[in-house]
């Protein structure tokens, strides 16, 4: 892959090294695409070099930057200070101006390489990673939070997923706002779709399934055995949905997603389809009417809301859900209820009915547009 630095880049002249100390090639999750197109997009701004894990699969997926796969597999990854020693080389060698680290968690290894190299810091955070623990009822949490504090004031710059992020770290971490910027994630389409190719489509599914046609389709995703979403799929599956169905029959839930709890594997009737893992989750984005998202824990933004919406789904939310999506982008096609309001989502549901087949405005998916997002990165890169 070094043969990109080949590659004649426009805008930035910065040569950046970033740091993803986790697998992400295939881009087969919002976490793993979200490195992967920021970097693509990026790459082809500055030359940008990636040393991740060995076990990114390469070759599947074009490169607009070199990744070096120098970090290993184990958890010792995380605390290797062999690292340092060949990363520093490797920044003498090629002269990088700048690095960046995806999450905290290798902040020591960014830090020691900013004092003894001389070069700038940059903490790019998917979450405030701390009140994510806190959330879940791990004890550790207040030692990642005094962590992740020291990495943050360390860095030269921080990017947050979310305005809601950044907001809480300059008031708990007590960094500078002047250095913080909201890089969001984003979305990889050419554009949007319109209400009549998405009636198409609906109807071409719920023909070929044999889902009656007066059914509005109901889906919900999400990779399992991660509390957030488990927790969501128990209130949606034994509460949510029941109480929608005694308010109107009308509706056909899908549910998909990797390693689904056994209790809930293959359920199929004349209300809903349990289909475990599917390969082409773009598909199932573009079939739904309306999307939903019961999820009120782990903060950062949910992903899987941002590509059902680029689809042209309507989506109900709960409040912690839906943060770093404004409803102002989205001409009503949002609805936000308090979380863990059962009845509230129930009633929101049936009223988002009127607005599935109503457009996403274009200011939404300009605000999404990784393009715009990663020329906000690299502005930010360039000040520094």
């Amino acid at each position: 892959m070094d043969s990109l630095e080949q590659i004649n880049k426009t805008g930035s002249a910065k040569k950046l090294l970033t740091i993803a100390p986790y697998t992400f090639l295939p881009p087969s999750s919002g976490g793993r695409r979200a490195i992967y197109y920021l970097y693509q997009h990026i790459g082809k701004k500055l030359q940008l070099t990636c040393v991740s894990t060995a076990d990114n699969e390469t070759g599947k997926e074009p490169l607009q930057f070199v990744l070096r796969q120098d970090l290993g597999r184990g958890l010792f990854r995380y605390l290797n200070p062999l690292h340092y020693f060949k990363l520093k080389a490797l920044v003498k060698k090629q002269a990088f101006e700048a690095i960046m680290i995806e999450h905290p968690y290798m902040g020591w290894l960014g830090w020691w390489l900013k004092l003894t190299m001389g070069i700038p810091l940059v903490v790019r955070s998917h979450n405030i990673e701390a009140r994510r623990f806190k959330e879940l009822g791990k004890w550790w949490w207040r030692v990642l939070a005094d962590y992740e504090r020291w990495v943050h004031r360390k860095a030269d710059h921080s990017f947050f997923i979310t305005q809601e992020d950044a907001d809480y770290a300059i008031s708990k971490y007590a960094i500078k706002a002047e250095k913080t910027t909201v890089i969001t994630y984003g979305l990889d389409t050419a554009g949007s779709i319109t209400p009549e190719q998405k009636q198409a489509v609906v109807a071409r599914y719920k023909q070929q399934h044999q889902i009656p046609a007066e059914k509005t389709l109901l889906f919900f995703n999400g990779i399992f055995g991660y509390p957030p979403n488990d927790e969501a799929l128990i209130l949606l599956l034994e509460q949510i949905y029941p109480a929608l169905l005694q308010m109107d029959p009308n509706f056909y839930l899908i549910i998909c997603g990797a390693n689904i709890p056994d209790q809930y594997q293959h359920i199929k009737d004349n209300s809903k389809s349990v289909m475990g893992f599917v390969p082409d989750i773009g598909e199932l984005f573009r079939v739904a009417e309306i999307f939903l998202n019961p999820i009120w824990l782990g903060g950062g933004i949910k992903t899987k809301l941002v590509e059902a919406l680029a689809g042209g789904a309507s989506a109900v939310s709960f409040q912690s859900g839906a943060t770093g999506i404004s409803p102002f982008l989205l001409a009503n096609k949002l609805k936000i209820v308090p979380d863990k309001e059962i009845d509230s989502f129930a009633l929101a549901v049936i009223e988002a009915r009127s607005t599935i087949y109503k457009q996403i405005p274009d200011a939404f998916y300009t605000h999404f547009d990784w393009q715009q997002i990663a020329g906000k990165a690299v502005r930010a890169i360039d000040n520094l």
